[in-house]
């Protein structure tokens, strides 16, 4: 297996890349991001690709606003019978942790608590001296007792770390109200089959379901993880000439990062956003093409690059887009080749800057610890 897959896309890539900027997650973008974006109709891309049936048949909803972003105002703390520790607010509930004899196999999710809608899993608590020392009590963080978890239809964010390394959990059945699900909530669930993402999720942190049947699953049968218009991967069928659905309104954080047999890629108008190392060392990456004249680049050179030596992201293949566009001024901010011919003949890249990247530069506080993972 390897150090990519084993790792996890962005934590390797935090690694390899060295942003100079401050650690995100997941997908980026705003709440504008599915503005003025007209929902795909059933059907409208043709059959399924591969008989899986996972390949360009998803819809883009607009994803619901959390209506508790205001209800801030502590009221009660609690714990459940069965161990469920939990906070009352004016409006709403949340779960935030466990008990340590917690032990339940089969965990239904309470609805009401103390007659208030369960709104959220918290995320689970990390240290400010040290990202990697969190809280074991919080959220559902390492139950091994659970096999199967049902969550109510009050539910509307899962948080970071909520049911990281629950080794022995196989079924999650998630509500279509979730629209937010944190970065590596499901990390590390060795055993999870059985999951379905919500069709209207606004929000999916990085290596939510690293090391996970489920999610290696769709990366060995899809040639794009694609959420609700939010392309979150490239699987391992993508390589080549590749060119993005229209459909797709956002390229996540680090969803190409070292895809090594990408050779070009057209982002259509639709895309708003690029996020963060989103083409990140991808080695035999030779043409990029932005095809909307606004599509908001994340400012690194490391969002576009073949590799990375000594700090220095180097991409000598070309950009291209609309004269006055971002991509030629991201383009030109950073030194790399720019065209306004959007239709010209894809451009091979120098055989000798495919050399993989220099992973050895990485910033070790930036990382994915080998602890964690194992």
């Amino acid at each position: 297996m390897s150090l990519r897959n084993f790792y996890g896309r962005a934590a390797l890539a935090a690694a390899a890349c060295l942003c100079a900027c401050s650690l995100l997650t997941g997908c980026s973008g705003s709440d504008k991001v599915w503005e003025d974006i007209e929902p795909a109709a059933e059907g409208e891309f043709g059959e399924p690709k591969y008989e899986d049936g996972m390949y360009l048949t998803q819809e883009v909803r607009d994803p619901a606003p959390d209506p508790y972003a205001d209800d801030t105002e502590k009221q009660s703390e609690g714990i459940t019978d069965d161990g469920i520790c939990y906070a009352v607010y004016e409006r709403h509930a949340e779960i935030t942790g466990h008990t340590e004899d917690f032990d339940a196999a089969d965990l239904t999710v309470p609805k009401e608590i103390e007659g208030k809608p369960v709104s959220r899993i918290a995320s689970v608590a990390v240290s400010e001296d040290n990202r990697f020392m969190l809280d074991e009590a919080g959220g559902f963080y390492g139950c091994y007792s659970l096999n199967r978890v049902t969550l109510p239809d009050t539910l509307t964010e899962i948080g970071a770390y909520a049911f990281y390394g629950c080794k022995n959990l196989r079924k999650v059945t998630v509500p279509e109200s979730v629209t937010v699900i944190g970065a590596r909530a499901f990390s590390m669930c060795r055993n999870l089959e059985e999951f379905a993402v919500p069709t209207g999720i606004g929000f999916i942190g990085d290596s939510a379901f690293a090391q996970t049947p489920w999610y290696d699953n769709l990366l060995f049968h899809r040639d794009l993880v694609i959420f609700n218009g939010m392309l979150y991967d490239a699987g391992h069928r993508c390589t080549g000439d590749v060119t993005i659905p229209d459909y797709v309104v956002t390229v996540c954080d680090y969803a190409f990062y070292d895809s090594a047999e990408l050779k070009s890629v057209t982002i259509p108008e639709s895309v708003k956003t690029v996020g963060k190392c989103a083409f990140c060392a991808c080695s035999s990456l030779s043409t990029i093409v932005f095809e909307n004249p606004e599509c908001e680049i994340f400012d690194e050179p490391s969002t576009v690059c073949n590799r990375n030596v000594e700090n220095e992201y180097r991409f000598n293949g070309t950009v291209r887009g609309d004269d006055g566009s971002t991509a030629e001024k991201y383009a030109k901010k950073y030194g790399y080749r720019f065209s306004s011919d959007l239709n010209a003949p894809k451009e091979t890249i120098p055989e000798e800057t495919t050399a993989a990247p220099d992973e050895t530069t990485g910033d070790e506080t930036e990382t994915t610890a080998a602890a964690e993972e194992e």
